[in-house]
């Protein structure tokens, strides 16, 4: 399953909002689940985004091999957040897509639950 996380800042620039999350990649790479984590080419731009030097500013997409990923993800909250607004969407195999906001721990973590049962409904359906 394809996760990709997109971030926004008012309080910061370009250059720094870039900065951040370049640093969550090593973050990332370490979750249980995580197979792999990468800066999205200008290619694949989600809507409404910016890019330079070739990627999407503030925006990484990894791919995950199980739920666990998602209570990983609340681990790094703080880094995650900051003083940034999160867009998470996930993609399933089958086309199907979960998207959501979050600009508060309280609505990662919201935002984390909802991202785990669409998983795990897609996982049931599986043969």
């Amino acid at each position: 399953m394809d996760i990709i996380l997109t971030f926004q800042s008012l309080e910061l620039d370009n250059e720094d909002l870039q900065a951040e999350v370049e640093c969550l990649l090593p973050q990332l790479r370490e979750v249980d689940g995580v197979e792999e984590v990468a800066l999205i080419d200008v290619k694949l731009p989600p809507d409404g985004s910016k890019s330079g030097g070739g990627f999407v500013l503030g925006a990484l997409k990894f791919v995950v091999n199980n739920s666990k990923i998602i209570q990983g993800l609340m681990g790094l909250s703080n880094a995650l957040l900051g003083n940034k607004t999160l867009k998470m969407t996930v993609k399933a195999p089958d086309g199907s897509e979960f998207s959501g906001e979050a600009k508060n721990r309280d609505d990662l973590e919201y935002l984390l639950q909802q991202a785990e049962e669409f998983y795990q409904r897609r996982e049931q359906k599986q043969p």
